[in-house]
């Protein structure tokens, strides 16, 4: 029986040792850092400044987060007029802010003032990686407190826009920091722990779900209390109204598994409002982002790609030689390719305009 036991244990460190050096090595590569691609189907903020020049500004900020700063802009437009408010937007897992540049710019449009920044380990802000998810409402929250000091922006309205990572965190972090008129958070999961491991099955298959256990012993390792940081818990914190919208079709943060609508009757705030969002072949992760004719006309372009992608055996087209990739972007038509779901903003302005009472 003491051999049995000790062969049990034996099996047990061994299987303990190689998955959390499994999971250590995922977490390298899954948040090692993340750059602003050359080639996008995104315009950058050059590429507005170029089409209409003179009708926005934008200025830099630096905003303290422990040992170093985060790079962050203020989007305005050049003609000032009064403003709706500040909306503070937080940006998904492998980009920066100005992967949303469209949307952006079209709050300012529509009379708001901007601020988007990259997180830890993101396009222009330093570390050598994200870090992990955790990392998403601890940069927001200094963000935040960075606004009340910025002599041009504390005393403006406030809102919170994130999108998946970005849409996790605008709702985390109110549990630190609820000083905001509204929150509007699209696609969003409620813990680290769970859409990790989600998306490792997603990925892996169920053998991933054993390595949940090393998953929350490595967040520990990193976050320490703030490990496992809820969304829900950020919502019931507060009764600042909010609005949890996720596409029905979205597999990447799973719209009936680690998403944050899944999660509606776990929500006690009573300001809170869900908005499943099943416009027709939009409803991924971020394809409702697009028009109609522009979701048409991307993945148009994504058929230009698979002949090169299987030529050089490559998953994603950003992977390609550079050489291969400026050649397809010379035909693409970045009006086109970026138009925007007007229906969706004008439900985004609509809410937040809701909310100044």
């Amino acid at each position: 029986m003491k051999k049995l036991v000790k062969t049990i244990a034996g099996l047990a460190g061994v299987w303990a040792g190689g998955s959390y050096a499994a999971v250590q090595l995922a977490y390298k590569h899954m948040f090692g850092r993340s750059s602003l691609l050359k080639y996008s189907l995104e315009r950058k903020f050059a590429d507005f400044d170029e089409k209409y020049p003179g009708r926005y500004v934008r200025r830099s900020v630096k905003i303290p987060e422990k040992d170093y700063q985060l790079q962050g802009y203020v989007y305005d437009l050049a003609e000032k007029r009064r403003t709706k408010g500040l909306v503070i937007f937080s940006h998904g897992i492998f980009a920066g802010h100005q992967s949303y540049t469209t949307t952006l710019l079209d709050l300012v449009d529509r009379g708001y003032v901007v601020l988007g920044y990259d997180n830890t380990g993101c396009c222009e802000s330093p570390g050598d990686g994200v870090n992990g998810l955790p990392q998403g409402p601890l940069d927001l929250e200094c963000v935040l407190k960075y606004v009340d000091t910025d002599p041009e922006l504390k005393g403006m309205p406030r809102f919170l826009f994130g999108h998946s990572w970005g849409g996790y965190s605008v709702c985390a972090v109110l549990q630190f920091y609820s000083k905001v008129k509204g929150v509007v958070s699209i696609s969003g999961f409620d813990t680290p722990l769970e859409v990790t491991s989600e998306m490792g099955v997603s990925m892996l298959g169920k053998a991933v779900k054993v390595t949940r256990p090393m998953i929350a012993l490595e967040n520990r390792r990193r976050f320490g209390a703030n490990a496992n940081l809820s969304a829900i818990e950020g919502l019931n914190s507060c009764t600042v109204p909010a609005m949890i919208m996720h596409g029905t079709g979205d597999d990447y943060v799973n719209y009936n598994g680690a998403g944050i609508l899944h999660h509606k009757d776990e929500v006690t705030n009573p300001n809170a409002t869900f908005v499943p969002l099943d416009y027709p072949h939009r409803n991924g992760h971020n394809d409702f982002f697009l028009s109609a004719s522009a979701k048409e006309y991307t993945d148009q372009i994504e058929e230009w790609f698979k002949p090169l992608k299987k030529k050089y055996k490559v998953k994603n087209r950003w992977d390609l030689p550079e050489e291969e990739q400026a050649m397809v972007f010379r035909d693409v038509d970045m009006d086109r390719c970026t138009e925007i779901n007007l229906d969706l903003m004008e439900k985004i302005d609509g809410f937040f305009m809701s909310c100044q009472g």
